[in-house]
């Protein structure tokens, strides 16, 4: 069931203000301005019929399966996320040790327990640790070229794979082990891949890829579910702040909008939304996820979001 927000009045004195998107990002945004003086008019557009975003927790199982996101990364007292799962009591008493913000990760994923090859064979431990020092000592390298050594090549992929390769010029083993070092190297490619998000590392830019710092803090989940962070968020705004099944399709902006309801007032911002409903506003707060092609938005005033969802479809990446 989703929670419908708190028992106060939703705030409506200061400017009128419009969140698209009901993630977290526009959840905290929301969270924040109810708390400011100016106490705007607010309202959140959500595109779905639940708040969240992909934070979603699954609990129809039996137990709580996590459909997005899964970990607090670097739990530790410079991380947001964790002061509020802390604030809010949704981490347990290791999570919240001392010990376990102190813990450095030099931001690599452990190694697994135990490794499998394609055919069920077990994978030497000793192996999978040899190969992963490989590649996290040439990760470390990639880091160097932020502070001003030119960089060889455009990207980290490309870097990764000439370091490797002179590297593998000095195996001695035989054909088959050589074939397993290297598909265990693969592996470790796929993993970087998910963590920096991208669908191969020969598309991060390897001069800026030291900019990423990772947090101290062992990376933990929450026992009762990630959503239970927004939905504290969530619990905690003006009960008719947020409306659903909204999903916006254009932007307007510069303009000077006026409503039947508020004569004589002109607004700069219309939200306009799939359903034919409009939103004049003062200001916009557009929480969207990163990567809008500027084939969709480009310079004009109006911004669409509907052609923005086909160009992603399309999978356009003209930014």
């Amino acid at each position: 069931m989703e929670l419908g927000g708190g028992n106060v009045e939703a705030p409506g004195r200061g400017p009128r203000v419009l969140v698209v998107g009901g993630g977290i990002a526009g959840l905290g945004a929301a969270q924040r301005l109810c708390s400011h003086p100016a106490f705007p008019h607010l309202r959140v557009l959500e595109a779905t019929a639940r708040a969240g975003g992909r934070i979603c927790s699954e609990r129809s199982f039996g137990g709580v399966v996590e459909i997005g996101a899964h970990w607090i990364h670097g739990p530790s007292q410079g991380n947001p996320v964790f002061q509020l799962a802390a604030k809010y009591g949704l981490l347990g008493d290791k999570e919240l040790s001392e010990e376990n913000q102190l813990i450095e990760t030099g931001g690599h994923v452990g190694l697994p327990s135990v490794s499998y090859t394609s055919s069920g064979g077990t994978v030497s431990l000793e192996l999978v640790a040899e190969m992963g020092r490989l590649f996290y000592s040439v990760i470390d390298q990639t880091r160097e070229f932020l502070r001003g050594t030119e960089a060889p090549v455009p990207s980290v992929g490309e870097y990764l794979k000439k370091e490797i390769s002179q590297h593998m010029a000095s195996w001695t083993e035989g054909e088959e082990t050589k074939k397993l070092k290297l598909a265990i190297l693969n592996n470790f490619f796929n993993v970087e891949c998910c963590v920096s998000g991208t669908h191969s590392m020969d598309l991060v830019a390897l001069a800026p890829f030291g900019e990423y710092t990772v947090l101290p803090g062992l990376d933990c989940t929450f026992p009762g579910g990630y959503q239970g962070l927004t939905n504290h968020i969530l619990a905690s705004l003006p009960q008719d702040v947020m409306v659903f099944n909204k999903p916006v399709k254009m932007i307007h902006w510069n303009g000077s909008f006026q409503e039947a309801e508020s004569p004589g007032e002109t607004f700069p911002v219309l939200v306009e939304c799939e359903d034919g409903g409009c939103f004049p506003a003062h200001h916009v707060v557009l929480t969207v996820p990163l990567g809008l092609p500027t084939c969709c938005a480009g310079s004009s005033p109006d911004l669409s979001l509907s052609s923005w969802r086909r160009c992603r479809m399309k999978r356009c990446f003209c930014l």
